[in-house]
């Protein structure tokens, strides 16, 4: 089914007012200029007065246009706001949550106020250069809107997440220094470690530790093991890699594996 067709004109006429009540600042009353002597009309601002004397069917269009040129164009990029629209409109495909994602969508497109997660361009220098602190399937990519999992609700993902088993071995991705141990509300008990030049990781729900904070480590040492220690009781490891404390996506930096 296409998903455009489950959404009824009131839906559309709700997605272009609460884009207009933001474009407006978040004043929701009407601005009125007076004149002595007469009253004018109420002047709205912002795209509820663009699009007040468009029908529903022009209204649709148009949404449905903005919709397609984000997906299209966002499929064959790699920079963070990229990812993160194209990942909004694979999960809804995926789940079937058509409403909730394309009502996100169309006030982020309409609004032109995009997402949050900007990250950096990919540093070509740098590419496989990095050991994948484990092997597995990659379960939460980067970028993806927060499920409750190694990120909150509706926040944007900062690294990614790989499913793994308990007691598995987690190493550093490169040679460094040991800035953090320590836990989190999100990420259980994690490990930060500066790699130098800018970059550092962050790796999450580990279990056991084996370094300490101020230890310096080598490319391939054990960091410590996947735990359960994230809300989120499940043995899988976050994985962030940044770049002057600004996520990027770790994929296109890893070193490939074996064939």
């Amino acid at each position: 089914m296409n998903p455009f067709e489950r959404w009824d004109d009131w839906e559309w006429e709700r997605a272009i007012h609460e884009v207009g009540k933001e474009q407006g600042r978040g004043k929701s009353a009407p601005l009125y200029h007076r004149q002595s002597g007469r009253n004018r009309s109420p002047v709205k601002s912002g795209w509820g007065n663009l699009l007040q004397h468009w029908n529903g069917t022009q209204k649709r269009t148009l949404i449905a246009a903005v919709l397609f040129l984000l997906v299209f164009f966002s499929a064959n990029s790699s920079d963070g706001v990229s990812l993160t629209v194209h990942s909004l409109y694979r999960s809804a495909m995926d789940s079937g949550n058509f409403y909730g994602a394309l009502n996100g969508m169309a006030k982020d497109a309409l609004s032109l106020g995009g997402v949050s997660n900007k990250g950096v361009p990919v540093d070509a220098k740098m590419k496989g250069q990095f050991l994948a602190p484990l092997s597995g399937a990659v379960v939460a990519g980067f970028g993806e809107v927060g499920d409750g999992g190694s990120n909150a609700l509706g926040s944007v993902h900062n690294g990614i997440d790989v499913a793994s088993a308990l007691g598995t071995p987690v190493v550093s991705p490169a040679a460094g220094v040991v800035t953090l141990v320590g836990d989190d509300s999100q990420l259980g008990k994690i490990v930060k470690v500066d790699l130098g030049d800018g970059w550092t990781t962050v790796l999450g729900n580990l279990g056991d530790i084996a370094v300490q904070k101020g230890q310096r480590v080598k490319k391939g040492d054990v960091l410590g093991a996947v735990g359960l220690s994230a809300p989120l009781k499940k043995p899988w490891l976050h994985f962030e890699l940044r770049k002057n404390n600004q996520p990027v996506n770790p994929i296109p930096y890893l070193i490939p594996p074996k064939s």
